[in-house]
């Protein structure tokens, strides 16, 4: 049996922890809240690790080896290993919860989100202009596009596109777009115009009226109405890519295909990498359905937004889950294993969404528990107290809101503060995500049981990428693939350098 030397100089305390079981009981991985880290139990401690810790019954072997990964630690509270804030942070961590180091994610924590949704465009420009200032000094400046999932007649898609990508020139920034798309507005002339933007398209589907479905082929499958437009936009955003060495089908002839036959046809569908489908899952609707559906048709990116269970089957009363969140959880689990497989075999395989944010969160590190630390530390009661010390680029959007307005006193305490998952889950109040828009639900028993799931089933995710190919992995999580010359705008196409380098009037 492998020792584990117990050094105890001084008082020391037990990190806050959550250990991951798994099916059968035993527990191998153990997730550090405070250092948003992953470690893996040795095999002798895996059958009993996890009473031991809720008991607090902690035997010499087990105090050794958590003293040897310092999550028994002689730290006095909340701890970040940077320095200070904005200096990048100690990963040293990870070399005690993995046997390889995984590639830092290219953007981190350095990427600021802004949302326009204004109705004209001057408000929009002023919008973009708020973000800017708000993302000074960050590295990529993220804008995603929501008009009720149209694309705007007047222009202002495009002159935002265009005000935005000049002051990311000006500043050194990069700037990418998200515009959101409803199915039923995509057409030959919109994906025409998108195909010619250099813009990222989420293409949501499953958000309307589930009376409107019943009966129909739709019902429990929301995704198959994305299919129409799915084509629509591969089709187009193709034609602008490098012809490959076989020519694909003719157009006239694509159009009688079904979306299912696609890949066979045009491999890999290269339009589809700016395109991320977005499903609304709701009553039986099955995750690992969805799945199936975008691996066949050859979606890149993947996100999934799974509505609480509202049946007698939903969590009792002690909490267990109920036979949605067990279904949702082994849907997961199913992703998670073939998306190791895909890597594994030196394939690329799709981007789900809700467990690759987490992974990048994760991948972080102590990055990400930075702001969290700075929050836990204040105790004075309020919401988000003590933001006002901290970096501008690490404030979620929800502390940005607090900035507009006086904290009162009696608000609320948010719940995630005392969530094991508050550092890195994509819905917490301590993060910034963009699912503060898409999903814009308020933490509750129901909705935290499928989220902290995605979590768990991300930190697996995670510490298993460190026993894959480090450059496989790396092309997966890599920097985020260079727009097309033919994509890029007009500003970065001038034949000479004045539109690079002039100062705004």
């Amino acid at each position: 049996m492998r020792s584990f030397p117990l050094a105890m100089p001084g008082a020391l305390r037990l990190r806050s922890l959550q250990p991951l079981t798994d099916g059968d009981g035993s527990c191998s991985l153990v997730y550090d809240v405070e250092r948003a880290a992953v470690f893996e139990v040795p095999e002798e401690l895996k059958l009993y690790v996890a009473p031991a810790l809720e008991t607090g019954n902690l035997d010499e072997e087990l105090l050794g080896w958590l003293a040897s990964a310092d999550l028994y630690t002689a730290e006095s509270g909340w701890s970040w290993s940077g320095g200070e804030l904005g200096l990048p942070p100690r990963r040293g961590w990870l070399d005690a919860a993995a046997p390889a180091q995984l590639p830092a994610p290219p953007y981190g924590g350095d990427e600021v989100h802004g949302w326009i949704d204004q109705p004209d465009a001057a408000a929009a420009i002023a919008a973009v202009e708020r973000v800017f200032r708000r993302g000074r000094g960050s590295s990529r400046i993220k804008l995603h596009l929501d008009w009720a999932g149209q694309v705007p007649v007047d222009g202002r898609l495009e002159t935002v596109v265009a005000e935005a990508g000049r002051k990311a020139v000006l500043s050194g920034q990069e700037v990418a777009f998200e515009l959101v798309l409803e199915p039923e507005q995509a057409t030959v002339e919109v994906a025409r115009k998108l195909a010619a933007l250099p813009v990222h398209v989420r293409l949501r589907c499953g958000e309307c009226d589930p009376e409107a479905r019943r009966g129909t082929r739709f019902e429990n499958r929301p995704w198959l109405l994305a299919e129409p437009a799915l084509q629509l936009l591969s089709e187009q955003m193709a034609r602008l890519r490098p012809a490959p060495a076989v020519p694909p089908a003719p157009a006239s002839v694509l159009v009688d295909l079904t979306l299912s036959q696609l890949p066979a046809l045009l491999p890999g569908l290269p339009g589809l990498s700016r395109v991320t489908v977005q499903c609304v899952l709701d009553g039986p609707a099955r995750l690992v359905e969805l799945w199936r559906w975008a691996r066949a048709a050859g979606v890149r990116s993947l996100d999934a937004i799974r509505l609480e269970d509202h049946d007698p089957a939903g969590p009792a009363g002690c909490g267990e889950p109920g036979r949605r969140a067990r279904e949702y959880r082994q849907d997961l689990h199913t992703i998670f294993e073939e998306t190791c497989d895909e890597l594994e075999a030196g394939r690329s395989p799709v981007e789900f969404q809700p467990l690759i944010r987490i992974v990048r969160r994760l991948m972080c590190g102590e990055a990400a528990a930075a702001a969290g630390a700075g929050l836990a530390a204040s105790g004075d009661g309020r919401p988000f107290a003590g933001f006002e010390s901290l970096d501008p680029r690490l404030l979620p959007e929800q502390m940005w809101r607090c900035l507009e307005g006086p904290v009162e006193s009696e608000s609320p305490v948010p719940p995630c503060q005392t969530c094991w998952a508050r550092q890195v889950c994509s819905h917490s109040a301590y993060v910034a995500s963009p699912l503060c828009k898409e999903d814009p639900r308020d933490p509750s028993r129901e909705c935290c049981a499928y989220w902290s799931a995605e979590v768990e089933m991300a930190a697996r995710l995670f510490h298993r990428l460190s026993q894959i190919d480090a450059l496989q992995v790396r092309r997966f999580f890599g920097d985020a693939p260079a727009v097309h010359p033919i994509l890029r705008p007009v500003w970065e196409r001038a034949e000479d350098g004045d539109a690079l380098t002039s100062k705004p009037s």
